[in-house]
């Protein structure tokens, strides 16, 4: 199995050809689902299945959203990020197009602990959706979910179709009525909700590979979860070529008002984990 490693910037030790301070983070939006996203026939035609354990949840197929995408920024950074031989590229594309392997991780731990995890009625924050996987287990569970993703055209193209894959024609109404969706950095999205608005669960995964977002993740943690609400983060123990990781995370948090504990980990290979992290 070769190593997980992020190439930024196409320059092999993954350092950055910018500071962070140069960096022009997309600013937050909230995306509305419409008419026209909702007859995206032309995209949902060819699905394939996320498939862990007993749970099944349809998602497009990329060949079908750089389609759509074809002028967009997210395509231009897509096109300049397979010439740089990366997964990402910093401020442009945050790797939302690819399913990582710690969702099927997280996705297992929560189905396996069902019962002591409830999703119904609950406020539930996917936050680095992508695909949405965390977010459409959570809505398909009864919960009320709002999905967060850096690129606008992912949530686009990616998210809401894979949400409206997954629901009943009946549903659609009443489900993209419960559900929101917000693009943009961490921060501006932060700013961008209610100071009122709150959540029980946060679901995130493969959000820990960048030391330099830790403070906004950690400032909208605080911010936006309950006090007696959960964060659910799957990661890699330490992200080669760039230098974050669970254990990075943990000690960042540590002279905060949360606490984190590992709840599961892999027993060989690269090294995977799930923090459940709660106020103190």
């Amino acid at each position: 199995m070769t190593s997980f490693k992020f190439n930024f910037s196409g320059v092999s030790d993954g350092s950055q050809n910018k500071d962070d301070e140069e960096i022009e983070w997309f600013g937050s939006e909230e995306i509305v689902p419409n008419n026209q996203m909702k007859d995206l026939k032309d995209l949902v035609t060819q699905a394939k299945m996320f498939i862990c354990g007993d749970v099944e949840i349809g998602h497009v197929l990329i060949s079908n959203m750089l389609t759509f995408m074809k002028d967009s920024g997210v395509k231009n950074a897509l096109d300049l990020a397979e010439k740089e031989h990366s997964d990402l590229i910093t401020g442009k594309y945050e790797g939302g197009l690819k399913i990582w392997e710690c969702t099927y991780d997280l996705v297992e731990y929560l189905e396996e602990n069902i019962e002591t995890i409830a999703f119904k009625n609950k406020k539930v924050l996917d936050l680095g959706c992508g695909a949405g996987i965390l977010g459409i287990y959570a809505l398909l569970k009864g919960a009320l979910v709002t999905f967060q993703d850096y690129n606008k055209e992912i949530i686009e193209y990616s998210t809401i179709p894979n949400v409206l894959l997954n629901l009943e024609e009946e549903q659609i109404d009443q489900e993209t009525k419960n559900s929101k969706f917000y693009s943009g950095d961490w921060a501006s999205f932060d700013q961008l909700l209610e100071e009122s608005e709150k959540f029980d669960i946060i679901l995130t995964s493969e959000t820990l590979y960048n030391i330099k977002n830790y403070d906004k993740l950690i400032a909208l943690f605080q911010h936006r979860l309950k006090n007696d609400g959960e964060i659910f983060i799957a990661a890699k123990t330490y992200y080669f070529g760039v230098g974050g990781g669970t254990r990075q995370f943990e000690t960042a948090i540590k002279d905060t008002s949360l606490k984190s504990e590992v709840i599961w980990k892999t027993s060989n290979g690269i090294q995977r984990e799930i923090l459940k992290i709660k106020k103190s």
